[in-house]
């Protein structure tokens, strides 16, 4: 009897040794499978940001480019008007120029 028993025992540890290594490998697997699986979430939120952040940075251009267009135009228009508005006083200026040398320095 006692070598039935013994016999029992052995039969019972091996098989426990099969359970518990059949457990780590699965466990490695599932470690393994998780950090796989998080690797590529971590991968493809990066993706998703650096698009975003792209996009992001285009609309911002483009908003730009829009608004430094329209400063210039209406720094031409104001340019414009400017000249536009002091062009009659030019010549009544330079006249009074040439008056004021003249009449300094002679004919």
């Amino acid at each position: 009897m006692a070598g039935t028993i013994a016999d029992e025992v052995r039969v019972k540890e091996a098989a426990a040794r099969d359970i518990v290594a059949s457990a780590k490998s699965e466990g490695a697997h599932l470690l393994a499978s998780a950090r796989a699986a998080g690797e590529q979430a971590v991968k493809e939120a990066r993706q998703k940001s650096h698009r975003y952040f792209r996009e992001q940075v285009k609309s911002a251009e483009g908003e730009a480019e829009a608004e430094a267009k329209a400063a210039v135009e209406n720094g031409r228009a104001d340019a414009e008007r400017f000249y536009a508005e002091t062009k009659p006083r030019t010549f009544e200026v330079a006249e009074w120029l040439v008056k004021e040398v003249m009449s300094a320095y002679g004919d």
